[in-house]
């Protein structure tokens, strides 16, 4: 985890674990933040801003591609991939932009990196064994597990809630299905078999249920598969492009990228009663949508000035306003997690 980098670090330098944890940075009380990529200043490279569009900070400076930031889940850190050594590998900074290191230093080509929910392990996709397999490791880079060992692609992983079990997209056959497995990659499960093409799975805050998308009905659905029962529901339950599902923190709703007038929109589900609602309304393209900690904000990519730009909005699509301060890469952000208080 995060705090175990930094005293681990410490340590080594004969400093005791009190001075270590007063050194570690500090939350910000007020405010929700995001981390996002721009190329405004000629490649593409790391930001932050504050949800209303303050306090803008470039996090990387290297010339090289600087891809897929992700906080930790105590807001102190941040992994993201680089490929300022020639190939692209998974590297951790602080929630500043100091201390940048490599976690994996290979050959291979790494993505995808995110953070086990307790902030002790990484979850990664890597093509070091000659396919793209799922893999995690500890965020100093020990421990490195092969999840999947799969012939095949794996790829587009995701931790439960719990952290002791993930999901992913596994290609047989030039088929994708969704898969869940235990953390270690035991216990092996596909979810709702189909020939047709799954993807973008997340789970609900709970665990009990999987959203993702699916070709199964001749366009691109959303549907909701529950663990336990092993039913299938398609949310969506429309002949248009659904994708990018995301739930509200507290579970009641899920947002995703639709496209009701032909351009992609953004449209939020209430699970109780299944109604849909387009929080966008625009004649533009907006997607990726992604809840706020709280579930107050969701923050989405749009290109109504003529350039993808970043955006966040309240969660019923009032007070709509751009972040970014720029162009943006076609990248989901990352919200800051919360303190806990």
């Amino acid at each position: 985890m995060p705090m175990a980098i930094v005293i681990a670090r410490m340590r080594a330098h004969g400093v005791g674990l009190l001075v270590a944890i007063l050194l570690t940075p500090a939350l910000t009380a007020a405010g929700a933040e995001l981390a996002f990529v721009s190329m405004r200043d000629g490649d593409p490279e790391i930001y932050a801003v504050a949800d209303d569009g303050t306090n803008l900070r470039r996090l990387t400076r290297v010339r090289s591609e600087d891809t897929r930031p992700a906080w930790s889940p105590d807001g102190t850190h941040i992994v993201f991939v680089s490929d300022r050594d020639g190939d692209q590998d998974i590297w951790v900074m602080d929630s500043q932009g100091g201390d940048q290191h490599q976690v994996i230093d290979t050959d291979a080509f790494e993505d995808m990196p995110s953070w086990s929910p307790d902030g002790k392990r990484l979850l990664f996709v890597s093509d070091r064994d000659g396919n793209w397999e799922v893999y995690t490791c500890a965020p100093d880079g020990t421990g490195l597990t092969n999840v999947t060992n799969h012939p095949g692609w794996d790829g587009d992983p995701t931790w439960g809630p719990t952290g002791e079990t993930i999901a992913w997209v596994r290609d047989s056959d030039e088929n994708q299905d969704v898969v869940v497995a235990q953390a270690n990659g035991k216990d092996v499960r596909v979810v709702a078999t189909h020939r047709a093409w799954d993807g973008d799975p997340t789970f609900s805050p709970g665990g009990t249920r999987i959203a993702f998308r699916t070709h199964r009905d001749g366009n691109i659905g959303i549907y909701l598969y529950d663990l336990a029962r092993a039913t299938l529901t398609n949310l969506s339950a429309n002949d248009l492009w659904n994708e990018e599902p995301a739930w509200s923190p507290d579970s009641q709703r899920i947002a995703w990228a639709s496209s009701p007038a032909g351009n992609r929109e953004i449209i939020v589900m209430q699970m109780a009663s299944r109604q849909q609602t387009n929080i966008t309304q625009s004649p533009h393209n907006e997607w990726a949508p992604r809840w706020s900690p709280d579930g107050s904000m969701i923050a989405f990519i749009s290109d109504r000035t003529g350039e993808m730009r970043l955006y966040v909005a309240n969660a019923d699509g009032s007070n709509v306003r751009e972040v970014s301060g720029g162009p943006v890469r076609d990248v989901p952000c990352s919200w800051r997690p919360q303190p806990r208080r």
